[in-house]
């Protein structure tokens, strides 16, 4: 099998939930999944529910996620330098390992605050192993990866809670 490209991308909800999805059905064709988030904190509902599935493997979280804007230029440097450690070793893992799905959830966004290098992802995505299944999501995805993509799916967002001031609810948004 030869693995493709995904990027579900967009201003609309539902970019994260649908690259969860594809690792819960990777895993239940006995798959191995492994998911990455950038800018996430690990508290989130899917993490939960996709750490007791079999064949589903999470990566680290960064320990002091959070977003970008709120961050101190000390805290954003530090940020760069765990996020940029962090994808050399996840790309030397999946060189190694077994994986059939690699999912790096809000990956376009960590490359927008400048956390990690697009040329990073790039080199990634060039030399990645030829079966593997490669799932990105995040706004804004340059224009050098929705050509390299073979699957890409923008999310609009037409109406949305938050628009009348309802904040992100558990187990619903997160």
């Amino acid at each position: 099998m030869y693995g493709l490209i995904h990027i579900y991308c967009g201003e609309g909800k539902g970019k994260t939930t649908a690259a969860m999805g594809l690792a819960v059905r990777c895993a239940g064709q006995n798959g191995t999944v492994l998911v990455v988030q950038f800018m996430k904190q690990d508290t989130s509902g899917e993490r939960k529910a996709l750490h007791m599935l079999p064949g589903v493997h999470l990566w680290e979280t960064y320990p002091s996620a959070k977003f970008s804007f709120q961050m101190t230029d000390a805290e954003k440097n530090a940020a760069a330098a765990w996020y940029q450690t962090m994808f050399q070793q996840l790309a030397e893992a999946v060189e190694k390992g077994s994986v059939q799905m690699l999912i790096l959830d809000e990956v376009f966004s960590c490359i927008s605050c400048g956390f990690l290098p697009e040329s990073a992802l790039l080199a990634f995505l060039e030399h990645r192993p030829p079966h593997l299944e490669v799932v990105m999501t995040g706004r804004n995805p340059g224009a050098v990866f929705v050509e390299r993509a073979d699957y890409v799916t923008e999310m609009v967002c037409r109406k949305h809670p938050y628009q009348k001031g309802i904040a992100a609810r558990r187990g619903v948004e997160y």
